[in-house]
């Protein structure tokens, strides 16, 4: 897979998951300009124009940019490595505020249902987080309906607060 696709894919998973609890915490948005100085994960990627990208479709689309990352995601292959970073993104991005809510792990586990990661893996990598463990979305039964209800249910942020967000402070 192209890099550059990768980073953008990456960035919209960081997105959706400070999204996902409905509020942007500062220390959300910290979290990504730790990630952005001590990784490549978004390099060479101009995060301006992709955050200006993602809140247009936000403003446009609503809650539904989340049903696309989770389509983009079920139809990309990525590498076992590839998935650990989405996964550790989404997780390092819920963490951030020490306050991991419902909805955020919620999210996280239809992420997960998307990426072909086995539990082992993950255990591996990230030790044992038991909403990860969850068999039905590990092996994507019927996820389809939670992932409706999730969607259906979700607080997002309103667009002003999305749109007050200085990413320019990540670069």
């Amino acid at each position: 897979m192209d890099k550059t696709i990768l980073k953008k894919i990456l960035f919209k998973v960081a997105f959706c998951a400070m999204a996902a609890d409905g509020k942007i915490d500062d220390r959300e948005i910290k979290e990504m300009q730790i990630m952005d100085k001590n990784t490549s994960y978004f390099a060479n990627i101009d995060l301006s124009d992709e955050l200006k990208n993602l809140l247009t479709g936000f403003e446009i689309k609503g809650k539904k940019i989340i049903t696309e990352l989770f389509d983009e995601l079920r139809n990309t292959k990525l590498t076992t490595i590839q998935e650990l970073l989405v996964l550790e993104i989404a997780l390092r991005i819920i963490s951030a505020d020490d306050d991991i809510d419902e909805n955020e792990v919620k999210f996280v586990k239809l992420l997960r249902s998307k990426l072909e990661l086995h539990d082992e893996t993950i255990k591996d990598r990230f030790g044992v987080i038991d909403y990860l463990m969850n068999t039905d979305y590990a092996e994507n039964i019927k996820i389809k309906d939670k992932e409706t209800d999730f969607i259906a249910n979700l607080s997002m942020p309103e667009i002003s607060e999305l749109k007050s967000i200085d990413f320019e402070k990540i670069k």
